[in-house]
């Protein structure tokens, strides 16, 4: 499935969750040089490393085809002369701006999210990712697809998993070192979340070679939940539900009085009436004194 990943080149966000002990850095470039040789724009916007170190190792042919978009020289533009990028360019419109004047289809790398993450609020990058995805309103080309890197342990879970629902495509990092352990997380278009755990080592070209022992294993598919994300529990324990199933209903009969006032009686009805001693009985003919 990482191999579908990296060579189908499906417009929309994708994003690489890595870890201080296990970088997503060498998986990032792998699907860069992808992009490269499918043919697409790819714009780089570099706010972690330099751009000569971005692309240490590599190749010079792909080198030149990637258009750098410098955001680490000057972020806080204190020095003349220099065009780096803030964190108040980071909106749909800048970034548009920046490579609409190259043909589609077009793939944005950002570098990386939690440097922006750490300069902008939650919202706004989460509004950002979901403006960029989108066709714009004139006509935009639809073959916009964004690459991005977030390094998920320094950020709370709770930022971690809503940019993760935004996402289209997640591949966690699970395993560094020679073999490169990954969980590839894929929401497609019916809405259906496919979800595959897969092992697979980067070549000095860039590209991957799967570990055959995990690559014959069937992806796991499974459904959205839609009651993951609320703050209260939906769903019951096997007491509450014992506890559901022995309840008595209200206006609910038991079964032997249901019985009893079901069977049938051999008597006739009767009335029977026991007055009170407050009640005015008169014995007389109330209409005695009309002339009738």
């Amino acid at each position: 499935m990482i191999e579908e990943v990296r060579t189908a080149g499906s417009p929309g966000v994708l994003l690489i969750t890595d870890s201080a002990f296990l970088s997503g850095r060498k998986l990032l470039l792998s699907l860069i040089v992808s992009s490269v040789q499918r043919g697409e724009n790819v714009h780089i916007f570099s706010f972690e490393f330099p751009a000569e170190e971005f692309l240490v190792g590599v190749p010079e042919g792909v080198v030149s085809r990637i258009t750098l978009h410098d955001g680490f020289s000057d972020p806080l533009r204190w020095r003349s002369g220099l065009q780096s990028l803030t964190p108040l360019d980071f909106n749909a419109k800048t970034i548009r701006e920046r490579v609409s004047q190259t043909p589609s289809p077009i793939t944005i790398v950002l570098d990386s999210l939690s440097w922006i993450l750490s300069r902008c609020p939650l919202p706004s990058v989460c509004h950002t990712l979901r403006e960029l995805s989108r066709p714009t309103i004139n006509g935009g080309s639809h073959d916009l697809r964004i690459l991005t890197l977030l390094h998920a342990d320094v950020h709370d879970l709770g930022a971690v998993r809503s940019l993760c629902a935004l996402c289209d495509s997640v591949l966690h990092v699970t395993g560094g070192g020679e073999q490169i352990g990954v969980t590839v997380t894929q929401r497609k278009r019916s809405g259906k979340v496919v979800t595959s755990k897969e092992i697979f080592r980067v070549l000095e070209d860039f590209s991957i070679e799967i570990n055959t022992n995990t690559e014959s294993q069937p992806p796991i598919r499974t459904e959205m939940d839609p009651a993951v994300s609320l703050t209260f529990n939906l769903h019951l324990s096997e007491s509450d539900r014992e506890r559901r199933e022995s309840a008595t209903l209200p206006y609910t009969f038991s079964d032997t009085k249901k019985s009893s006032l079901l069977q049938s009686s051999s008597s006739s009805a009767k009335i029977f009436y026991d007055p009170d001693p407050g009640d005015d009985l008169d014995e007389e003919d109330p209409d005695d004194d009309l002339d009738v």
